[in-house]
């Protein structure tokens, strides 16, 4: 390529741009939750799927044992950037003793109420999604 020497600075940038596009996507990773809970549960979540900061989404309801991909209320599948940390708050529904699974997270605002969520534990599973638990035990 016969360009002059600015010409192949802005080309070698706009390369750069590029990969670092496509690595920043290739990190991004769906959201899978499971309540392996006894009971049923009711979920906040923050999820970071941009460079803008954690977005907050809830209710999400899981009864007992249910597992799903985390959609938002379009129904499109949420992301997580796979580096950083996924927050939730969670409360089980029914008419036991109420648990909560909060912590020293980022506050949530739902309904008029505060929340204070705490950083889940993630993995990656077969398929490549992250995956995170309730667990009541």
């Amino acid at each position: 390529m016969n360009l002059p020497k600015l010409g192949h600075i802005a080309l070698i940038a706009a390369l750069a741009c590029v990969g670092a596009v496509q690595a920043h996507a290739q990190g991004r990773r769906l959201i899978y939750v499971k309540n392996a809970c006894q009971r049923p549960v009711r979920v906040i979540m923050l999820h970071t799927d941009s460079a803008r900061g954690p977005k907050q989404q809830g209710w999400y309801y899981f009864n007992a044992g249910e597992e799903s991909y985390l959609r938002s209320a379009a129904g499109d599948k949420l992301t997580q950037i796979e580096d950083q940390p996924l927050y939730a708050y969670a409360e089980t529904t029914d008419t036991k003793a109420r648990l909560h699974w909060q912590g020293d997270g980022p506050e949530a605002k739902q309904d008029g109420g505060l929340y204070r969520t705490m950083p889940m534990s993630i993995r990656i599973d077969a398929d490549g999604d992250i995956l995170t638990r309730f667990t009541c035990d």
